[in-house]
């Protein structure tokens, strides 16, 4: 009998080989210490029982798994500990994979999943919408004991567009914005806050005494697809203090303790900022006001108070290669400037 071994994510996986009418059949058992209340010890443990009692269960419903029962599975057996937000978009991967379902997992090689691949390409979906769904599915087939290393090619990833607004469009955004809606664009533009974070803000979050707003909730989709407000944005840097100017103090109204601060879902933000871009010529996304926000900051303050602020990782490649992105008119201020420099440290050996 085969121990347990620990997977990076922390899980523990225990996988086992029998003989059934003549023909070596695998699977692998994983146990996350999530699901045994924290405890490592029990998730190896339980992980070890599992296989060792399909070791000695010579049912053939255990044998054949359909690809369908198997994602279902998955789900179910991990709802406990993925977060909403995840929870939600795993339980429409199962729509995705119609053209399989039926298929036994056992059957399911490189070549199958190529193919899937290789389609949704030709759909134009995105290398992170297809690996994520691959990975969904891949997870699915291990649970039922289709442990195999595929070998698979993705598409190239295409570099995100950068898009962040001048300021002379930013400032046209708040001329034209309603109050409601300028406060949410300040939040995004010039303190970085993304949209969720925006529409997850409470009155308890509000800290007046201290100028101050503490960034801690997420407003997402549950599997039921209804927003709920959840700790932990994103990732752990993303808990953070920001302090405000007076000015956009008094823009915040008084609201209850656990009264949303904005009465809007992040898809209302975004569907509201889409009609006020369109009213001021503006291109730029909702979510390109962040870059905005990473970008004037960088301008005069050194990069970690700029990841601190918008609660990227320290050393950031996000921010280092997308967010900070130079403006054209404060370019052109500073080739002003430069070439002022130059007549007048070089002017009479250029004359």
């Amino acid at each position: 009998m085969a121990s347990a071994k620990k997977l990076p994510s922390g899980a523990w996986r225990t996988r086992a080989t029998k003989i059934i009418d003549g023909k070596q059949v695998r699977k692998s058992f994983t146990v996350h210490p999530d699901e045994c209340g924290g405890d490592w010890r029990q998730a190896k443990a339980k992980s070890e029982s599992m296989a060792q009692n399909w070791l000695f269960d010579t049912k053939e419903a255990q044998l054949h798994t359909s690809v369908e029962k198997a994602m279902q599975i998955h789900i179910d057996s991990h709802s406990a500990v993925w977060s909403p937000s995840t929870l939600a978009d795993f339980v429409k991967m199962p729509k995705y994979f119609n053209n399989i379902k039926h298929m036994d997992c056992m059957d399911v090689d490189s070549m199958t999943l190529q193919q899937i691949i290789n389609q949704w390409a030709l759909d134009g979906l995105s290398k992170k919408t297809i690996a994520n769904r691959i990975n969904f599915l891949r997870g699915a087939l291990e649970l039922a004991g289709n442990d195999t290393v595929f070998k698979l090619k993705y598409p190239k990833y295409a570099p995100p567009k950068l898009d962040p607004p001048q300021h002379s469009e930013f400032k046209r955004l708040l001329e034209m914005a309603r109050p409601e809606e300028k406060l949410f664009i300040v939040l995004a533009g010039l303190y970085t806050l993304r949209r969720g974070e925006i529409a997850g803000l409470c009155g308890e979050d509000i800290l007046w005494d201290m100028r101050s707003i503490f960034v801690h909730t997420d407003r997402v989709k549950n599997k039921d697809r209804e927003w709920v407000r959840k700790e932990m944005p994103k990732t752990a840097q993303s808990i953070r203090r920001i302090e405000l100017a007076p000015e956009v103090m008094d823009m915040i109204p008084h609201v209850g303790p656990k009264d949303y601060v904005i009465e809007l879902t992040p898809d209302a933000i975004t569907r509201r900022f889409e009609k006020l871009r369109a009213k001021a010529c503006v291109t730029c996304r909702f979510h390109d006001l962040r870059k905005y926000a990473a970008s004037i900051r960088s301008e005069i303050m050194p990069a970690k108070y700029v990841e601190a602020d918008g609660g990227w990782k320290p050393d950031s490649k996000v921010l280092k290669n997308i967010y900070d992105k130079p403006f054209q008119d404060s370019r052109q201020d500073y080739s002003k400037k430069i070439n002022n420099k130059i007549i007048e440290d070089y002017g009479e050996q250029l004359g």
